[in-house]
């Protein structure tokens, strides 16, 4: 897998902060409407990063389990956006009037929008955590046989 670069590397590590404190942020600052807004919006800017510079690796060799691995992480990174989507509009309800509408248009809302980014960001995490090891593991394996 090609390398990131210095500039890469601390976009990614600060995408990754961002994304921990940003739901730090939303979980805990319950008391503080302000926290929770900003908590949302650095967990959005560090989940662009975070997938981003994810995005940019790129493994050029035939492995077929690297490369299976990397579309298994390339769908984590897409996770990663939706829960920050999904946190946003639970933070800032901008689509809730649209649904709010009808009972059944809020049953809707709170049914496919309302809390889900927990699971969005659930399934992400474990997809990720799963993919970097295995693709190490694997990486270190087809070394080891050059």
């Amino acid at each position: 897998m090609r390398q990131l670069t210095n500039l890469q590397s601390i976009i990614f590590a600060l995408g990754a902060l961002l994304m921990v404190a940003g739901v730090g942020c939303v979980v805990f600052g319950v008391a503080h409407p302000w926290l929770q807004k900003s908590g949302a919006l650095a967990f959005a800017l560090g989940a662009l990063c975070f997938a981003g510079m994810q995005l940019t690796q790129v493994y050029t060799g035939t492995n077929f389990t690297i490369r299976r691995l990397r579309r298994i992480m390339i769908f984590a990174d897409v996770c990663f956006i939706l829960a920050a989507l999904l946190l946003v509009e639970h933070t800032f309800q901008i689509l809730f009037p649209l649904f709010a509408t009808s009972i059944d248009g809020y049953n809707s809302y709170i049914h496919y929008i309302y809390n889900n980014w927990v699971v969005a960001l659930l399934v992400a995490a474990l997809l990720e955590m799963y993919s970097m090891h295995r693709i190490a593991y694997e990486l270190r394996k087809e070394q080891e046989k050059a």
